[in-house]
C-alpha cells in the first residue's frame, strides 16, 4: 500500500511529465509551423521570381515545334483530321494531348500556350524542390528549385516555349522522386508499379523520355541490396507500370492504324532522323552551335567544375575492380557506377542523381539534331548537380571564395534573361531565331482568314506550320517541316503533283526558307509559277494565289 505522501509525490510527477509533453508538442507544432510557414514563403518567392523571368516571353510568337504540335492537337481533338495520316508529327499522341489540355482550361492563344508551359515547369519545380531537400536539406532544395526555375525558363534553351522537353520534364521529375521514397522504404511495389508509368507518360511526350526506364532499371539494382531475384521482381513491377502507361497509346495506335502509327511514332526517326542516321559532320556542327548559343549555361557548369580543381581534389573512382566499385560521395566523383552492398542515403542519392544526368544526356544525343531546348531535358537534375557541387564547395574554399564562385553562377544563369529587355515579343523573336517567318506568322495568318473560306486548303512553304494553326486552315501536305520533305524520298514529286492538281490548295505561302531538296526546290516554284499568281506580301512572306 502507498502512503498518502507516496501517492501525492506520484500525482506531482506525472502532472510534471504531462507539462513537460505538453510543452514538447507546443515547441513541435511551432516548429511545423515555421516550416510551413517558410516552405509557403519560399514557394511564393520561386512563384514570383519565375513568372516575373517568363513574363517578357509570354507573347512571342510560336515556334515551329510550337506551332506543328498546336496544329496537329486541334483539328484532330476537333474532328478535322485523322493523327498519323493528313495530321502527321513523329510523335506519339502525349504532347498533342498536353496541348489539348491547355486548350480546353486556358485557350488557344499564343500567351495560353506559354502560360500552360509555365505551369507545368512549376510542378516540374516541386519534384526537384522535394528531391533535393530529402536529400540534401532545406536550405539546398530551396537553392535547387531557385536554380531549376533559371535553368528552365532561359531564353537561350528556349525554356518559355511549349516544347515537347518541358512537358517530359514533369514525369521524369516524379520518376527519380518515386525511386528516392521507394529507396528510403516510404514505398513498396505500387511505388515501382507508378514509377514505370510515369516513365511511359515520359516516353509519349516526347520519345527520348523512354530515357527514364533504364535509370530507374539501372537504380534499382546498382544499390545492391537485394538478390538476383528480388532485383528481377523489381523490374517485372517497372516494366509492367511501363506497359500499362504505354497501353492507352497502344490501343488507339491500333485503332486508327498500327503502320501509320508506329512510322510516326518510332520508325520514322530510326530511319530517316536520329544520332545514328546523321553524319559526323552534322553532330559536330550542331554540338558546336549548342555549345556557342548555350555558353553561359555551360560556363557555370564550368565554374563549378574549375572550382573543384582550384581546390586540389583529385576526382578517382574508389580503388576495387569493377563490377564491384563503390560509388562514393555525392557528386564529387566522376560517373562511375557498380553494385555495393552498403551505401548512405547520401550515397545513394548521388547514385540516383549521375544515373538521372546520364539518361538526360542520352535522350538530348538521340535525335541527332541538338536543338537549344534539348537542354530543357537536363535542366531538373543539372540544378541540383549545381546545387549539390557549391554544397561540397563550401567545405573546400574560403568563404569568399565560395560567395565568388556562387555569385559567378548566379550571374551567368540570371545573366541570360537580358533579351528580355530588348524589346516587345516581335523583337525578341528576330534576336532569338534570327527568322523574319516566325514573327510575321500572325500578319500572314490575318490575311488568309480574311481572304480565303474556312476550310480552304493552304500550303505553307517549307516550314512554320505556326502559320497553318493561327489561319485555322488545313495543310494539304502532311508533312511540316524541311527535315521531313529532306529525308521522305518521293516529297518532292508529292508536292509538284499537289500543285498540279485539279484540287491544288487555294493558297501557298512562301516563307523565304530555301526548299530541303537536291535542286533548291527549283522545279516546285515552276510549278508554282504556271498555276499561281502573287496576291500580297505580307512583312516580307509572299502569299500565292492559285489562278482562276
Amino acid at each position: 500500500m502507498h502512503t498518502a505522501a507516496e501517492m501525492t509525490e506520484r500525482r506531482d510527477r506525472q502532472a510534471m511529465a504531462g507539462r513537460v509533453r505538453r510543452r514538447r508538442k507546443r515547441r513541435a507544432a511551432i516548429e511545423r509551423g515555421k516550416a510551413w510557414g517558410a516552405a509557403v514563403g519560399w514557394s511564393v518567392l520561386v512563384v514570383v521570381v519565375s513568372f516575373g523571368l517568363r513574363w517578357p516571353f509570354i507573347g512571342v510568337p510560336l515556334n515551329a515545334d510550337e506551332g506543328g504540335y498546336a496544329y496537329v492537337a486541334r483539328r484532330w481533338l476537333d474532328g478535322r483530321g485523322h493523327l498519323y495520316d493528313d495530321l502527321w508529327i513523329s510523335r506519339p499522341q502525349g504532347i498533342f494531348l498536353a496541348y489539348g489540355l491547355i486548350f480546353r482550361t486556358l485557350g488557344t492563344s499564343v500567351e495560353a500556350i506559354h502560360l500552360g508551359a509555365w505551369f507545368v515547369g512549376l510542378a516540374t519545380t516541386l519534384f526537384v524542390w522535394l528531391f533535393a531537400r530529402d536529400w540534401l536539406g532545406r536550405r539546398a532544395g530551396i537553392a535547387a528549385a531557385l536554380v531549376f526555375t533559371l535553368i528552365n525558363g532561359s531564353p537561350y534553351l528556349e525554356g518559355y516555349t511549349a516544347n515537347a522537353e518541358v512537358f517530359m520534364a514533369l514525369p521524369s521529375a516524379a520518376v527519380v522522386w518515386l525511386l528516392w521514397r521507394w529507396m528510403r522504404r516510404e514505398g513498396g511495389r505500387g511505388t515501382l508499379l507508378a514509377v514505370g508509368v510515369l516513365a511511359a507518360v515520359a516516353t509519349l511526350l516526347k520519345p527520348s523520355g523512354v530515357v527514364m526506364l533504364p535509370v530507374a532499371i539501372g537504380f534499382v539494382w546498382l544499390l545492391g541490396d537485394a538478390s538476383w531475384r528480388q532485383v528481377l521482381g523489381r523490374w517485372a513491377w517497372i516494366g509492367g507500370g511501363f506497359v500499362l502507361g504505354m497501353a492507352p497509346a497502344l490501343i488507339h495506335g491500333w485503332l486508327v492504324g498500327w503502320h501509320d502509327f508506329v512510322y510516326a511514332s518510332f520508325t520514322y526517326r530510326l530511319e530517316y532522323q536520329s544520332s545514328a542516321t546523321v553524319t559526323r559532320a552534322h553532330h559536330w556542327e550542331r554540338m558546336v552551335r549548342l555549345v556557342r548559343h548555350c555558353r553561359a549555361l555551360l560556363a557555370a557548369v564550368g565554374v563549378v567544375i574549375g572550382a573543384r580543381w582550384a581546390a586540389g581534389l583529385a576526382w578517382r573512382p574508389a580503388p576495387v575492380s569493377w563490377p564491384a566499385p563503390r560509388v562514393a560521395g555525392v557528386v564529387a566523383e566522376p560517373l562511375f557506377f557498380g553494385r555495393s552492398m552498403a551505401r548512405s542515403d547520401e550515397e545513394q542519392g548521388g547514385l540516383l542523381l549521375r544515373l538521372w544526368l546520364l539518361g538526360c544526356l542520352a535522350g538530348i544525343a538521340m535525335g541527332g539534331d541538338w536543338w537549344y531546348h534539348y537542354l530543357i531535358q537536363i535542366a531538373a537534375p543539372l540544378a541540383i548537380w549545381l546545387v549539390a557541387a557549391l554544397g561540397d564547395l563550401s567545405g573546400l574554399l574560403g568563404r569568399t571564395r565560395w560567395r565568388m564562385v556562387t555569385l559567378a553562377i548566379v550571374a551567368l544563369l540570371i545573366g541570360q534573361y537580358w533579351v528580355g529587355a530588348i524589346g516587345g515579343p516581335n523583337r525578341i523573336s528576330t534576336w532569338l531565331y534570327h527568322r523574319e517567318e516566325v514573327v510575321a506568322a500572325a500578319g500572314v495568318a490575318t490575311y488568309l482568314n480574311t481572304h480565303s473560306p474556312a476550310e480552304a486548303p493552304v500550303y505553307v512553304a517549307f516550314s512554320q506550320p505556326a502559320i497553318s494553326y493561327l489561319a485555322n486552315r488545313p495543310s494539304p501536305y502532311r508533312y511540316l517541316y524541311p527535315q521531313e520533305l529532306a529525308a521522305v524520298p518521293h516529297a518532292e514529286a508529292d508536292l509538284i503533283a499537289m500543285v498540279e492538281a485539279p484540287t491544288r490548295p487555294l493558297y501557298i505561302v512562301d516563307t523565304g526558307r530555301g526548299a530541303p531538296f537536291a535542286d533548291g526546290g527549283r522545279a516546285f516554284w515552276a510549278a508554282v509559277a504556271t498555276r499561281y499568281h502573287l496576291e500580297a506580301t505580307v512583312d516580307g512572306l509572299g502569299i500565292y494565289r492559285a489562278n482562276e
